[in-house]
């Protein structure tokens, strides 16, 4: 699924298996890898090598989307994506696109000490081993974490639609669940703001509401901004 066309396509089935395995690249490359990783983290300290699962053989068939999830680290996949090296693995993620009951979209601004710095995203973050249940992954789960850690919202708050829409671009795939809450977008703003403040260290320094086409920004990677269009043609 990998290629540098973005496109986008309606799941309302996930079928994601985990298994362990050797991923070619990281066996071969880990050296080179070690090395990356830690010019990169010269040029920002605050960048950690956690664990993190990766989609191994991704493929649609009807609505389905379907693969096996596999543990790697992070200095891996930062490389892999560097070096265009992917292969047949996708960085495959969920992401929470959050409406006020006004129509109003909640996106966060990301911290000065984050790898994305100044990009403004959905509430999103990688797979864990904690997001493996039995020998599946529980995507939903995963992105409920996440909500939860990065913004102080509740699960029980969220009106969750049905599907997930999969924005392939390049080597990525975030998988995007559009959620509601009963309450404007502002309040949510100010919500999250306050969780914010009660963080050391968040991973978001603002929070942005958008509502139309003129909101679109060049912060935005090319899945937000093309979700958008997508979602507003």
């Amino acid at each position: 699924m990998n290629g540098s066309i973005t496109s986008i396509r309606y799941a309302d089935r996930l079928n994601f298996a985990y298994a362990p395995w050797s991923w070619p690249f990281a066996e071969r490359r880990r050296r080179e890898i070690d090395a990356f990783f830690s010019r990169e983290c010269k040029e920002n300290p605050s960048l950690w090598n956690g664990r993190l699962l990766l989609l191994h053989n991704a493929q649609f068939a009807g609505q389905t989307l379907s693969g096996t999830f596999f543990e790697t680290d992070y200095a891996c996949l930062l490389a892999a994506l560097a070096w265009d090296a992917m292969g047949p693995v996708t960085a495959c993620f969920p992401a929470a696109a959050i409406f006020g009951s006004d129509g109003g979209l909640i996106l966060g601004q990301m911290a000065p000490h984050t790898r994305n710095a100044g990009q403004l995203l959905f509430p999103s973050g990688s797979v864990e081993r904690v997001d493996v249940v039995g020998n599946g992954v529980d995507l939903e789960g995963a992105l409920r974490r996440e909500v939860l850690e990065e913004t102080g919202i509740e699960p029980q708050m969220l009106s969750a639609e049905d599907g997930w829409h999969a924005v392939s671009v390049g080597a990525r795939l975030p998988m995007i669940k559009i959620a509601h809450l009963d309450e404007p977008a502002e309040k949510v703003r100010q919500r999250i703001a306050g969780n914010l403040a009660t963080q050391p260290q968040p991973e978001f320094c603002n929070i942005v509401i958008v509502r139309d086409r003129s909101g679109l920004s060049d912060s935005m990677p090319p899945w937000v901004s093309r979700f958008l269009e997508h979602i507003w043609s």
